[in-house]
């Protein structure tokens, strides 16, 4: 399995973008790892956990090619992880015969809400019906894609939504854990965990040096807490991959200070760019 990070970033970005605080600062002058976009994921070239607003810059700046892209997974609804007013541009006359390789995006019933919103805005929605569709998922039930298994599950993120966490299982049986946006995990995700054997395990890290255990984001002291419990329910063995993303400037820490701020836990910082083989 190939894990593309395409973007790290809040959803302010960092530096932010009408920010100057000193993190937005160090970060400018430091530029490199320390410029993150926001947050999204491709796996295997073809599979992508969510469509925020950087979705095109993300296509540019690693040159890639979306118009075969046929699934994506949608976590929740924040602007940073799902803007679906770009998913026009994949009818025409923005784009040619893609009714033959119609793209599917899976979600919660808030993003769903959002996707047919955008689609009754539209001039023509049966145009855009031919190209793309929207599936709404259920927490804790297993559905299939072309080459993966899906399990989603729930985050501790926003209490307006249904915000989701997904467990990904390719074809060779490799899993993948994404946890962002989500503090500490409920207790149904924990038992929904239970028997799993976790390839790599990708998590939150928006809060940095907070220790905090509570709320809708994790820090280090939560992302620690995690995998400890993950270690000791057995889903998680020392060739697992431990990667941290989702950043903001209010968690405090550049990528450099991250590093070593968690050399003694293993875990892998992740960047903008980012290609991780598993």
């Amino acid at each position: 399995m190939k894990i593309h990070y395409l973007g790290t970033g809040a959803a302010e970005g960092w530096p932010g973008l009408f920010c100057s605080c000193e993190n937005c600062r160090r970060a400018r002058a430091a530029k490199g790892k320390n410029y993150r976009t926001r947050a999204q994921v491709l796996i295997d070239d073809r599979l992508l956990v969510d469509f925020g607003p950087d979705t095109y810059a993300h296509l540019q700046k690693y040159d890639l090619d979306f118009s075969g892209i046929q699934q994506v997974l949608i976590t929740h609804s924040h602007s940073d992880h799902f803007y679906p007013a770009d998913l026009e541009f994949r009818s025409r006359p923005f784009a040619y015969d893609r009714d033959q390789n119609r793209m599917v995006l899976y979600g919660n019933e808030k993003t769903q809400a959002l996707f047919l919103r955008m689609k009754y805005s539209m001039e023509e929605p049966a145009r855009f019906d031919a190209c793309t569709g929207f599936e709404r998922v259920t927490a804790f039930s297993w559905f299939s894609i072309p080459g993966y298994r899906i399990l989603p599950l729930h985050a501790r993120h926003d209490p307006k939504e249904e915000c989701l966490l997904y467990l990904i299982q390719d074809a060779a049986g490799k899993t993948m854990l994404y946890g962002n946006d989500s503090g500490i995990f409920p207790e149904d995700t924990w038992e929904a965990l239970k028997g799993q054997k976790l390839t790599c395990v990708s998590l939150d890290c928006t809060l940095g040096k907070d220790p905090n255990l509570e709320g809708g984001h994790m820090g280090l002291a939560a992302d620690r807490a995690v995998v400890r419990r993950l270690r000791e329910m057995g889903c998680i063995g020392d060739d697992t991959r431990i990667v941290l993303t989702h950043f903001s400037h209010n968690g405090g820490l550049l990528h450099e200070e991250l590093v070593q701020e968690t050399e003694k836990d293993g875990f892998q910082i992740a960047w903008d760019g980012m290609v991780l083989n598993i």
